[in-house]
């Protein structure tokens, strides 16, 4: 069960921290994560300058959670429930709407095209890793690179709304993946404002 922690621990990790591992892929060997590991993760998620500040604002403490989860696990989820809070309050800037839901707002993005397959990681990868493969294997064996366009942004206009819901209304979920999701909102709210500086 949660308990607050004695406050000589506050300044201990989480022991839940410790059952998750990373491995050295030049050595092959495995080590835990340390707070070094949760800091590098949560400063590597970056919204670029072109977002207004207030959302920037907003969205640090997403950020600093990831970090704090080190101390407290929970806070991987409680960084997912603000990180979904940021893009709301994006999607609302951007498009100067208080009243649409939502859902209604993240799908207009999409169907705009103001968001797309491109500016996420995880598609990017997968058809990097596909592209990669293709040229290893015979024709026959090759599979079709993926375009690019919006299978997984129309994804996410289904999965953001109703995760945030899940989560805003109280959950049990709990999970080490919280810096997985406040990147992917981090690269969804990049999308929504012109970068000054697209190569930085």
């Amino acid at each position: 069960m949660e308990s607050i922690k004695p406050f000589l621990e506050i300044t201990e990790p989480d022991e839940r921290s410790h059952a998750f591992v990373k491995m050295d892929r030049q050595t092959g060997s495995f080590s835990h994560f340390t707070l070094e590991d949760f800091h590098r993760r949560a400063a590597s998620i970056k919204l670029h300058a072109g977002v207004p500040e207030s959302i920037r604002n907003h969205f640090e403490t997403a950020r600093n959670l990831i970090i704090y989860s080190w101390f407290y696990y929970p806070f991987n989820v409680t960084a997912q429930l603000t990180a979904y809070t940021s893009v709301e309050f994006a999607l609302r800037v951007a498009f100067n709407d208080r009243k649409t839901s939502f859902k209604h707002l993240l799908n207009k993005a999409v169907e705009t095209g103001l968001i797309t397959d491109k500016g996420f990681s995880i598609p990017q990868n997968k058809a990097k890793g596909t592209r990669e493969n293709n040229q290893t294997m015979p024709v026959q064996f090759q599979v079709l690179e993926p375009t690019l366009t919006r299978d997984y942004s129309d994804a996410l206009v289904k999965a953001i709304p109703y995760l945030r819901n899940q989560l805003a209304h109280g959950t049990i979920m709990l999970h080490e993946r919280g810096a997985q999701h406040v990147r992917i909102c981090a690269e969804l709210i990049n999308q929504l404002f012109p970068n000054p500086h697209p190569t930085a």
